[in-house]
């Protein structure tokens, strides 16, 4: 009975100690936001500006409608960019990136300015884009039917890419990849596409991009060669989108990227590359 009582007197004790402790947030003005991506097809080049929130408000971003923009191709032509009611500073005209340039984009706002440099890269075109249905089987393959894509591997470099998947218009996915491992990159260039079910008999199988479509089906792969910069960027980002509050999660944190004076974002230059295919039987 001692004990007993003992406990709901040590009980009382400690709650008696409960204290609620407001802890303040730190946070930071807000800061510029950059976000363009412009390639090697001809297309409107677009960037768009907005302010940076605090972590725990999340409300949609603020649009910067009053700044200066304008893009330089390094030795070449200015293309300035105005502001239109979607939110976006857009060119006049349609622009195309040429391979092996780099390409300066400055932001002018509030007395600061922001700026990034970017070359565009060269990448192998997609050789291949492929589907085949697999039977029942005694692997743990599913039955059905399988899209991928064949790709050359670089020797001298290693590459990156972001491959978006579309079927019927509809965006399935988005892959970051690179070609450094060859047999298990997205560009299955070990994978011999000619003998596909020889292939599948040793127990291969080629890394699809697409799975569970249908007959008539139409399937369209964009192909975006990256840098290594703008690909570690998209990296963290995908890492920080991820989150799900667990302990193994990465620290809240602002992915590192090319822009100048603090800004937030990136501005990018992709080779794209799109191949289109309707499933058959």
């Amino acid at each position: 009975m001692k004990k007993i009582l003992y406990i709901i007197a040590a009980s009382l004790v400690f709650a008696a100690c409960e204290k609620i402790v407001d802890i303040e947030i730190p946070s930071e003005d807000p800061r510029l936001v950059i976000e363009s991506e412009i390639y090697n097809v001809k297309d409107i080049w677009k960037v768009k500006l907005s302010l940076s929130q605090p972590y725990f408000d999340q409300d949609s971003a603020d649009d910067v409608s009053s700044a200066l923009v304008f893009i330089t191709e390094m030795g070449g032509d200015t293309v300035f960019l105005n502001y239109t009611d979607t939110g976006m500073y857009v060119s006049a005209d349609s622009h195309q990136c040429i391979v092996g340039n780099s390409y300066e984009l400055n932001v002018v706002y509030k007395g600061q300015t922001y700026s990034a440099n970017e070359q565009l890269q060269n990448a192998f075109p997609i050789d291949t884009l492929m589907s085949f249905f697999l039977p029942p089987n005694d692997r743990s393959f599913p039955t059905g039917i399988y899209v991928f894509l064949q790709g050359k591997s670089d020797s001298f470099k290693t590459n990156y890419y972001l491959f978006k998947t579309y079927r019927n218009d509809t965006l399935k996915s988005s892959d970051l990849d690179d070609d450094q491992f060859g047999s298990v990159s997205l560009l299955n260039s070990l994978f011999n596409v000619n003998d596909i079910l020889g292939e599948i008999a040793l127990g291969k199988l080629p890394r699809p991009i697409l799975f569970d479509v249908e007959e008539k089906d139409t399937v369209r792969v964009e192909q975006f060669a990256l840098t290594e910069e703008y690909y570690k960027f998209l990296t963290d980002v995908n890492a920080q989108q991820s989150r799900s509050g667990t302990p193994f999660d990465p620290p809240p944190a602002n992915p590192n990227n090319n822009l100048s004076n603090g800004a937030l974002g990136y501005f990018a230059l992709a080779h794209k590359e799109e191949v289109t295919l309707v499933i058959g039987r």
